[in-house]
């Protein structure tokens, strides 16, 4: 029954202004009045009964329209003595609603609104007694004081009531308010951290990218110490060598030429692992750009291979460096284990990345396993939070996708 009424409010009031209109009925009927009187009668009944409806929407003018009722009932309609009481503003059971309008007051609108409206009912109470005939009769004091206290006990316990569910509609209120309070400083909490979540995300992400960079400029630097210094050492001391050798081939002295020749062997495959390992730290055509460097690789392999690059800005030195030598060894792996008679090689630049793609037309199979090559380039590509995916079916084609920030 509380869940329907809760439910359904304007059928709820539909049938309270019933129920007032239904206890006036016999009210309305009797008297000894003329139709007009009772039709007069009816009206006002009907009126007061009708105020409930508005209560929810507008509890303050309802109550203002059941008062002025009120009050004309007590003015024109109460017996004092002298001219009879008009009976079309006698007091009904309609009278009621005044006491629902003043408990909708207390618990729908402020304190001092509901107060205001209970003296008002009080002092109307007061004047209505004081208007009542029985109060002008000889020993009426415990008339006067039944009258009191049972329009004073209806009309204070309307008002309780009504201030009773203020109190838990303000408890519910005010819980609600902590509870968001709660929520909003839990949010700010969460956003604070979130926040320097993200601050620590970028220093360590700057701070990442700077090691890359002055680690790919520490290795540029090496290998042009190793080009610069032991490369020409070792040359200069390749010709020296070759130079005694000539002059002990002249001089007819086996053993020391045999000591010699040795010697400047030792030398020149020194100078020439010296170079792959130059090579290999970091190639010098990466100077010109990857599409060029791509290129020279490219046309040292063993396998056909097209290659197109589009790329309108280079990346970082570091990223480039990256690109080659993952280039370089898919290319070692298709020349291994694939069989392939034609390589493509595609550089291209979506969004704000580098893509490489490598495609073979080999027998296919390739897997990602944990310590095979590709398991290592992609642990590579990782460091700088790169992507690498292989699509490799049963015959091939196999396509190895690497997918690059363009800074580190």
């Amino acid at each position: 029954m509380k869940a329907w009424l809760r439910n359904h409010p304007w059928q709820a009031d539909g049938l309270l202004a019933a129920a007032l209109l239904g206890f006036s009925v016999p009210q309305i009927a009797a008297g000894q009045v003329g139709a007009a009187a009772h039709t007069a009668f009816a009206v006002v009944t009907v009126l007061l009964a009708a105020t409930v409806l508005a209560r929810r929407r507008y509890p303050v003018a309802a109550f203002v329209v059941a008062a002025v009722i009120g009050a004309a009932q007590i003015a024109f309609g109460v017996q004092t003595g002298g001219p009879g009481p008009v009976f079309a503003l006698q007091p009904t059971n309609a009278d009621v609603a005044i006491l629902v309008l003043l408990y909708t007051l207390a618990a729908y609108r402020p304190r001092p609104v509901s107060i205001a409206g209970l003296v008002t009912c009080l002092l109307g109470s007061a004047v209505a007694i004081a208007r009542w005939s029985p109060a002008h009769g000889a020993h009426s004091g415990g008339a006067l004081f039944a009258a009191a206290a049972g329009l004073g006990g209806v009309t204070l316990t309307a008002w309780v009531l009504g201030d009773s569910v203020a109190y838990r509609y303000r408890r519910v209120y005010y819980a609600s308010l902590e509870e968001r309070a709660a929520r909003a400083e839990a949010e700010r909490d969460a956003q604070a951290r979130i926040a320097a979540a993200a601050e620590r995300a970028r220093e360590l992400q700057d701070r990442r990218a700077r090691a890359v960079d002055e680690s790919a400029a520490r290795l540029r630097r090496i290998e042009r110490d190793l080009h610069d210094g032991a490369q020409v050492r070792l040359a200069a001391l390749a010709m020296t060598l070759g130079e005694i050798k000539e002059n002990l081939e002249q001089a007819g002295d086996d053993r020391t030429l045999a000591l010699a020749g040795a010697a400047h062997q030792n030398a020149k495959d020194t100078l020439a692992e010296l170079r792959d390992l130059a090579r290999g730290i970091h190639p010098p055509v990466l100077d010109r750009g990857l599409g060029p460097a791509l290129g020279i690789l490219a046309g040292t392999s063993a396998i056909p291979v097209a290659l197109t690059v589009a790329v309108t800005e280079r990346p970082s030195p570091a990223i480039e460096a990256m690109a080659y030598f993952c280039t370089a060894e898919l290319l070692a792996n298709v020349a291994k284990h694939s069989g392939a008679s034609h390589v493509t090689i595609s550089v291209a630049e979506p969004g704000s990345g580098l893509a490489l793609t490598v495609t073979d037309d080999g027998h296919g199979g390739a897997r990602l396993v944990a310590g095979g090559g590709l398991a290592g380039l992609l642990e590579r590509v990782q460091t700088v939070d790169g992507r690498l995916e292989v699509a490799s079916p049963p015959d091939g084609p196999t396509i190895v996708t690497i997918e690059l920030p363009r800074h580190a």
